[in-house]
């Protein structure tokens, strides 16, 4: 039923017979337009709300996906596979750390050093799973530190650095790309990453 005087909402979800599903996230304007400066700040081109929610914008690793995309030949940005494998790499880290029972801070942290001991008391995977994380990590180790030692420690360095530790795009250097990508390019090879799937809808964002 209809209501007279009632004026129909612009900004909300709706289905196909175009009954309101609510509003999409609620998040304010102004909180949309930071992000979208932001955004701009860092060369990413991105210039509307939908672009803003995107959940690659959220986050340096996913930004330098979106300039890639944007320009395949952006020497500061990294492709899709370059992108799968560090998000790939990340998770792991992060699993990895939390079975060992330890603390995620810098490179020269317990995750750049192989751990023979000290599982998590909390209750957790099983051992297939322990021993299968433990490996894989141990690869991709392997694979960071071979190409180390042809380009240096900075390669180990700023895949940490944005990867685990979201370094801001305007912080890094002509070499920190270039370091970056030698690095995923490393991973891409040990995880045997594909090409993420295009982003069909808006996901998790993060300010």
């Amino acid at each position: 039923m209809s209501h007279p005087g009632r004026k129909r909402k612009s900004n909300v979800t709706r289905d196909a017979s175009g009954k309101s599903r609510g509003e999409p996230e609620g998040v304010h304007p102004e909180t949309i337009a930071v992000r979208l400066r932001e955004l701009a700040r860092e060369g990413v081109a991105v210039r509307d709300r939908q672009g803003a929610l995107d959940a690659l914008a959220g986050f340096t690793l996913g930004r330098l996906l979106l300039r890639n995309r944007a320009d395949r030949g952006d020497p500061g940005s990294i492709n899709e596979q370059q992108y799968n494998a560090g998000q790939e790499w990340a998770k792991l880290v992060r699993r990895h750390a939390m079975i060992m029972g330890y603390a995620l801070g810098t490179p020269k942290s317990p995750s750049f050093v192989l751990i023979g001991a000290g599982l998590s008391c909390t209750e957790g995977p099983d051992e297939a799973e322990i021993i299968a994380v433990r490996r894989q990590w141990s690869d991709c180790y392997r694979a960071l530190m071979d190409v180390c030692r042809t380009h240096g420690l900075a390669v180990r360095d700023i895949v940490y650095a944005v990867c685990i530790d979201n370094r801001n795009i305007n912080s890094l250097s002509a070499t920190d790309f270039g370091n970056l990508r030698i690095g995923l390019n490393a991973l891409v090879k040990v995880l045997r990453t594909e090409a993420p799937e295009p982003q069909g809808r808006i996901g998790v964002w993060r300010i």
